[in-house]
């Protein structure tokens, strides 16, 4: 009976010391708090706490980690797609780049050209007149200015 007395009084000495915040301020007009009363008209607080729920902390964390997992993939998907259009865009850059250097060609052969014409069935040739010769040369032009601005 002695020994459930002894246990009784801890529990409720240890439970209460615990619990107790109390707060003044000072002269200068700061605040302070502590375990126990240190100044006259030091007011006691009272703190409402709560046990910490593990398993909702586990549950946001696990949620917390399945959207960075998602976000870093979001993120690599990205990063996938403007690899793709910059490999896109050489490509294209090359391939202008190619059209322009034909483009000029053929245009130089037109315009150097003292004449111009179109092969034949038979393999003889057939002169053009000056105005398909023209409209040869401004499509040819026409070409240069697609591919090469």
């Amino acid at each position: 009976m002695k020994m459930l007395a002894i246990i009784l009084l801890g529990l409720s000495v240890s439970l209460s010391a615990g619990a107790a915040v109390w707060m003044w301020t000072d002269d200068g007009g700061e605040v302070h708090y502590s375990d126990y009363p240190e100044v006259e008209g030091a007011v006691l607080v009272d703190i409402e706490s709560h046990p910490t729920d593990r398993a909702a902390i586990a549950e946001q964390r696990r949620k917390t980690v399945a959207l960075e997992r998602e976000r870093q993939k979001g993120a690599q998907l990205r990063l996938d797609v403007d690899r793709e259009e910059r490999a896109d865009k050489k490509d294209d850059r090359a391939l202008a780049k190619a059209n322009c250097e034909q483009a000029k060609a053929a245009y130089e052969t037109y315009y150097n050209a003292p004449r111009l014409y179109k092969p034949t069935a038979d393999g003889g040739r057939e002169y053009l007149s000056s105005e398909e010769t023209d409209a040869l040369r401004a499509k040819a032009k026409a070409s240069v200015d697609e591919w090469c601005n």
